[in-house]
């Protein structure tokens, strides 16, 4: 008996050994850019997006960011993007590698929702295309691409009557491209069943799942409750469910700009991340994303918290980034939701600015500044 416990106290101790956690490695965005957006391919090339003064650019990296190639301006007409806050272009992969960007255009020079594409690897892009079919205010413009040849862009858009009980708030808007960005179809309301309209200008996040689905979170303004929900509707189909990420019961009676980043698995399980009352929080929801569980808050409890990200590897660490006043900070927990006591801060960024990250190939968390 002896023997056999000492046989399994070394055969924890071997695999206690044997694991590794990850390490946090930080990225600068190229050339001083703002607001960075990032995809990992499935080829293991990083495709980033960024803003800079009035205009947009693309670079890619295939050696997890330690180098990139030469910045690629994404628009024709000159200064003419909006970058800061949570405003820069937004990045899709699709079928055959195809690069697709939108961005909202600078209300001093016309404003509007604005897509190209590269076909080549992003040595070029097309000149830019409107995709509004009218005009109207807009904000919070999002991008998303399967490798099917569809493509989906939402965003705000205040063409519509006011909504007297979702003050601060404008309905979302869809356009689909079912020939990888070659034609959109006419501009349309999203259809959900949620009883409000979305946050004025709080950032849109959304994500095809493996499962078929479109996932889009955003921040209610109905009775300017803020809290976040997420969508979730066939990419067929414009019919969405709701669900309430959690009950914050915010109330304000105007925007803080500050959207829900979250990532959604092979069985349609949502982790996500938001900002609550000066506070971030993340949670997780069952399979299917019909409830998530209780929200769990960044671990120092501090003040002037926002832009958070949460990412979950391989191992099962789940990984929160954010800001605390200029501070970039991160935090590691078990998926269950216990704080491992392993945090840190990586660096600082101007008000203008925020961070975001990805997961590399190596299990390791990448956080780009």
């Amino acid at each position: 008996m002896i023997r056999n416990l000492l046989l399994f106290a070394l055969l924890i101790v071997a695999i206690s050994a044997s694991y590794v956690r990850a390490e946090v490695i930080t990225i600068k965005t190229p050339h001083d850019g703002l607001v960075p957006e990032i995809v990992l391919d499935d080829s293991g090339i990083l495709h980033l997006t960024y803003g800079r003064g009035g205009n947009g650019y693309y670079v890619q990296s295939r050696d997890s960011g330690k180098t990139f190639s030469q910045p690629v301006q994404v628009n024709q007409r000159a200064d003419t993007v909006t970058v800061g806050g949570e405003r820069s272009p937004k990045l899709a992969i699709g079928k055959d590698g195809v690069i697709h960007v939108a961005w909202l255009g600078h209300y001093q020079r016309g404003g509007g929702v604005w897509y190209t594409r590269s076909t080549d690897g992003g040595q070029t892009f097309e000149p830019e295309r409107s995709l509004l079919d009218t005009r109207a205010g807009t904000d919070s413009v999002t991008i998303i691409a399967d490798k099917e040849g569809n493509l989906f862009a939402f965003w705000l858009d205040a063409r519509l009557p006011k909504d007297e009980q979702s003050p601060v708030a404008h309905p979302i808007f869809m356009t689909r491209s079912t020939d990888n960005g070659l034609t959109f179809s006419p501009n349309q309301p999203l259809k959900h069943d949620h009883p409000g309209s979305t946050c004025a200008c709080c950032r849109l996040e959304a994500r095809i799942g493996d499962d078929g689905y479109i996932y889009l979170a955003f921040r209610s303004g109905y009775q300017s409750i803020r809290d976040l929900y997420l969508l979730k509707g066939r990419k067929t189909e414009n019919n969405f469910k709701s669900v309430r990420v959690s009950v914050d019961d915010w109330k304000l009676e105007g925007c803080p700009m500050s959207g829900a980043p979250f990532g959604v698995d092979s069985s349609g399980r949502v982790i996500i991340s938001w900002m609550s009352q000066g506070k971030v929080y993340w949670s997780i929801s069952d399979k299917g994303a019909t409830r998530f569980v209780p929200r769990i808050a960044a671990p120092d409890g501090g003040s002037s918290e926002n832009h958070p990200t949460v990412l979950i590897n391989r191992k099962g660490e789940v990984l929160l980034i954010w800001k605390q006043g200029a501070q970039v900070r991160w935090a590691r927990y078990t998926v269950d939701g216990k704080f491992t006591g392993a945090s840190g801060t990586v660096g600082e960024l101007p008000g203008r600015n925020k961070p975001t990250a990805f997961i590399g190939a190596d299990d390791n968390l990448y956080i780009v500044l």
